[in-house]
């Protein structure tokens, strides 16, 4: 069973939800790109519909504060806080005040291959916590690289120098687990791994066994330590992200919602339509109303 969901690129990210900008930004492809929120972001076009994007970004929030949906999580970004959103995350801005300033970086996989972040440590990008707190040392040192970078990209295109600036951010990121206990790790690097599974395979597989097999481990473990570390059992995250899912799917109105049920492997149609209202507060088919006015 093919992934058909559809990401956004760049471009279509920008024409989709960001009305005004200048020629120069819509047509900007470059790997790495770095814009203010306070010119880029604040007039985003509320409501914004769940999507996925082919690019990594990052809201580094200054002044004011964003909601923004990663997943079945909800993080609201304020001062000195900082939300990694990996490619392929099914992701949308849920609230933005209207006196928010900070920056929104956009890079590409290859830009992170290509800037060799230190594998010999424990953190990546892709492993690490999604949202950060930082101190308040560490937020005036991030808004003071970021303004740097914010030169580099102005004044010439060396991705090489800007590359290595991003990874100092994203270094400077790493949350630090130093002081945590070895069983309080373990639980964390499980919950992320699980996390990185069920957004790979939730379309065919529901089943929580099937992701503790992957992980080598009981399903009762599985489910302590999800439940531990999310608030909800692994089994509600599987199919709130199939929810999400189909969010996506529903707004391709070529697609019929029975089509969408199987595509996801819920057991019928009426089951899926039965968890979308629970999930959502609306059918199916009130919810595809409601997106294609949009």
């Amino acid at each position: 069973m093919s992934d058909t969901i559809k990401m956004l690129s760049n471009f279509e990210y920008k024409s989709l939800f960001l009305p005004g900008l200048s020629e120069k930004i819509y047509f900007n492809n470059s790997k790495l790109q770095l814009y203010r929120i306070e010119n880029y972001l604040r007039n985003i076009l509320i409501p914004v519909l769940p999507y996925r994007t082919t690019f990594n970004f990052i809201i580094f929030v200054t002044n004011g504060r964003i909601k923004q949906q990663l997943e079945i999580s909800e993080y609201e970004i304020s001062p000195g806080s900082v939300l990694l959103i990996k490619q392929g995350s099914i992701t949308r801005t849920l609230e933005i005040s209207e006196d928010t300033e900070g920056f929104f970086i956009v890079f590409e996989n290859e830009l992170l291959e290509n800037i060799s972040l230190d594998k010999s440590t424990d953190y990546h990008f892709f492993k690490t916590s999604p949202y950060a707190m930082l101190s308040k040392p560490t937020e005036n040192w991030m808004s003071h690289l970021l303004r740097l970078l914010e030169l580099e990209l102005g004044s010439n295109d060396n991705i090489e120098i800007s590359g290595l600036l991003l990874k100092a951010a994203l270094m400077k990121m790493r949350p630090d687990q130093s002081l945590e206990e070895a069983s309080i790790k373990r639980t964390f690097y499980i919950t992320l791994q699980f996390k990185d599974l069920v957004q790979r395979y939730h379309q065919t597989e529901k089943k929580v066994l099937f992701y503790a097999n992957k992980l080598s481990i009981s399903e009762n473990y599985l489910c302590k330590c999800i439940k531990e570390t999310t608030g909800k059992p692994p089994k509600q995250w599987i199919g709130e992200l199939s929810i999400l899912h189909s969010q996506i799917l529903l707004q391709d109105i070529s697609k019929d919602i029975s089509s969408i049920a199987f595509e996801l492997n819920f057991q019928s149609t009426s089951y899926f339509t039965r968890q979308f209202k629970q999930f959502t507060g609306m059918s199916p088919t009130q919810f595809r109303k409601r997106a294609t006015k949009f």
